[in-house]
């Protein structure tokens, strides 16, 4: 789903959280850090996704 969070491994790298984006039929995605080089990250066949966040909030 567009802007979910997801747990993802790029070429058999350590796995990154980070948004998911899908618009005009590209996924990539965006980076979390604002002054990360490349802002969008593009899936090309080599990417795995290894879940989804569910809950971001604080526990009581």
């Amino acid at each position: 789903m567009h802007g979910s969070y997801v747990v993802a491994r790029l070429d058999d790298k350590q796995a990154t959280l980070q948004p998911l984006i899908i618009e005009n039929g590209h996924t990539p995605l965006k980076a979390a850090k604002t002054n990360w080089p490349e802002q969008l990250i593009p899936i090309n066949g080599n990417c795995t996704l290894v879940g989804k966040v569910i809950f971001t909030g604080k526990s009581l």
